[in-house]
């Protein structure tokens, strides 16, 4: 078995909000299930929430704890999913 390799905290915050945003933008929704964000983001539920809670303090995600835990990205999370892919390209376009 291949061991995955040890992701630093913005790649999980974007890939987070990536797939919030993309289960929003698919199902005509407001907000994704944290089942579906866990699958797509490959963390263990525990990680998952610590994350949940520092992207809601960064204002940048809501969750929902009354709303059967449904999480919603905010403008601020949809700029840092447009900054950390400008940054990515300009890394590439870099050679880096």
């Amino acid at each position: 078995m291949m061991r995955q390799e040890k992701r630093h905290k913005l790649q999980l915050f974007y890939e987070i909000l990536v797939a919030i945003e993309d289960y929003m933008n698919n199902n005509n929704d407001t907000a994704a299930k944290p089942t579906h964000i866990q699958h797509i983001s490959r963390l263990s539920y525990d990680k998952m929430m610590n994350h949940f809670e520092e992207l809601e303090k960064r204002d940048m995600l809501k969750y929902r704890s009354n709303a059967q835990g449904l999480i919603s990205i905010t403008n601020k999370g949809k700029q840092f999913i447009k900054q950390y892919n400008e940054l990515m390209i300009l890394i590439e376009s870099a050679g880096l």
